[in-house]
């Protein structure tokens, strides 16, 4: 009896004597854990180095602490412990491992526009499979559960689940899919469907886009990837713009497409490479609109170069007397004026034309309204030689005359024609005419002289007999030549018109 008090005695002293020499060893290992701690983090917010990197450095030298402290401790006490180091060493390896892949994702991925280091899809997932291995190696050696006969008995229960979420499996590997191909990145404007903004994040679902109204919208993945994506910062950061402005009718183009430019030149976001450009893009009833053509740095500098471009336009305008047309309304009050009427002098000279000898006069009024009436003054040209073109002159009154090398050859007055080869034909003009006085003359193109044809058939055999007078005037009567010049003739006049 007496030897029982005491060995009791001595071991609770040996055991307070261990309770106090691992605690000191846990004090002191937590001291140096706690000093590393601060260490670390105040070299993360001095910039020194960064904050993935103090993490994986603090928790490495913490997992070094939790070897030597059960290294130091006797072996009966080490034995006890160990299910507790086990569970402490793989809360620390995970640290360890998210830090490290924090760490290696902040070198291969760029950097927030806030600064933030960017999140990867790729990130989550490699932290997500570390922690599924870690979880099974805990299962397995600590608690001793074997995941096989688990993960057998699970499988209707995984099959059920992969079915009712479909959606967010889609939009997984859908960003899965946009991290490998990177269409955009974070940082980057884009427009996807009626959606435009800034991206600011991609997750394992979503990629997050901050409009220009500050609203912020959630895409699935899978949306994404299936509708038109627009991405405004590639190939190139700066975009083009294109404004609409209109003049008035009767400003010169020179003198509006000047002050769009020089506006442009001193608008506040137009970039100089590549330079701006002003263009006449269509002419109106009552206005001609012209588009500025410029480019911006950035996506969300649009309204603000808008702004500018507009007030700097304004100002241009009115300081070189430039007014901006108000829309054009007019009510007329007044009858519609009636076609002009062809003189009984004018309707007499297409009488005495011979190619149109026999028209009743309402066929040539007719053809006077199909044709346009010109007016020349003394010396001016009315036809030039090589000219090409498709129609002939009736002179309805006045004088002219037709010159080969400045030399005259023949004067023609009220009633006759010139030009009717090319109408007739298509050859080129043979000589230069020149008006000697003043002088009108009826144009009539094919489609006018066609509908002369529709109505008068015998007018075929006079376009054959000036072709045969316009062969012998060539060649010699008795040259067989002149008959097959004129069948020539007469052929490519059969192909214009019948």
């Amino acid at each position: 009896m007496p030897t029982g008090p005491l060995s009791l005695l001595a071991s609770l002293t040996g055991l307070s004597h261990a309770v106090v020499a691992l605690g000191a060893r846990l004090a002191a290992a937590l001291a140096v854990f706690l000093a590393v701690t601060l260490a670390l983090r105040l070299l993360c917010r001095r910039n020194v180095i960064s904050c993935s990197l103090g993490g994986l450095v603090k928790w490495l030298c913490g997992l070094g602490l939790l070897w030597l402290l059960q290294w130091s401790l006797p072996d009966g006490a080490t034995g006890k412990g160990q299910t507790a180091f086990s569970l402490a060493a793989l809360v620390i390896l995970w640290m360890i491992a998210r830090h490290g892949v924090d760490f290696f994702f902040l070198k291969i991925s760029p950097v927030r526009g806030d600064g933030k280091p960017g999140r990867h899809i790729l990130q989550d997932l490699t932290k997500f499979l570390i922690l599924a291995v870690l979880a099974g190696w805990g299962m397995r050696d600590i608690l001793d559960i074997q995941l096989g006969p688990l993960l057998t008995s699970s499988a209707i229960l995984t099959a059920v689940i992969g079915l009712s979420m479909q959606d967010t499996i889609g939009s997984l590997f859908s960003g899965l899919l946009l991290q490998m191909e990177k269409p955009f990145q974070e940082g980057d404007w884009i427009r996807v469907g009626d959606v435009e903004g800034k991206v600011t994040e991609v997750t394992w679902r979503y990629t997050k886009v901050v409009t220009l109204d500050a609203n912020a919208v959630l895409l699935p993945n899978n949306t994404v990837a299936k509708e038109r994506l627009v991405n405004y910062d590639r190939p190139a950061s700066h975009l083009r713009q294109i404004i609409s402005i209109p003049a008035p009718v009767d400003a010169p183009p020179v003198a509006v497409k000047s002050a769009i430019l020089t506006a442009l030149r001193r608008a506040e976001g137009v970039l100089r490479d590549p330079a701006p450009a002003a263009r006449l893009q269509e002419i109106q009833a009552d206005r001609i609109v012209y588009v500025a053509v410029y480019y911006i740095a950035a996506f969300n500098a649009r309204l603000a170069s808008i702004d500018a471009v507009l007030s700097a336009v304004w100002y241009q305008f009115m300081e070189q007397g430039i007014p901006i047309p108000p829309p054009l309304r007019q009510i007329v009050m007044t009858k519609p004026a009636t076609q002009t009427v062809a003189s009984p002098e004018q309707l007499a000279a297409l009488a005495e034309v011979g190619l149109l000898a026999g028209m009743a006069e309402a066929d040539r009024r007719l053809l006077m309204r199909a044709s346009v009436s010109r007016t020349f003054s003394p010396g001016q040209t009315v036809m030039a030689k090589g000219e090409t073109g498709t129609t002939m002159n009736i002179i309805l009154s006045g004088l002219v005359g037709v010159y080969l090398n400045d030399r005259e050859l023949a004067r023609l007055s009220a009633g006759q024609i010139f030009g009717e080869m090319a109408l007739l034909t298509g050859e080129p003009r043979q000589a230069d005419v020149r008006a000697l006085e003043p002088t009108v003359c009826l144009v009539v193109d094919r489609e006018g002289f066609r509908m002369v044809l529709a109505r008068h058939p015998v007018v075929v055999d006079r376009v054959r007999a000036i072709f045969e007078t316009r062969a012998a005037a060539n060649h010699a009567s008795s040259n067989p030549d002149a008959t097959a010049e004129a069948m020539s003739l007469f052929a490519r006049f059969r192909n214009l018109f019948l």
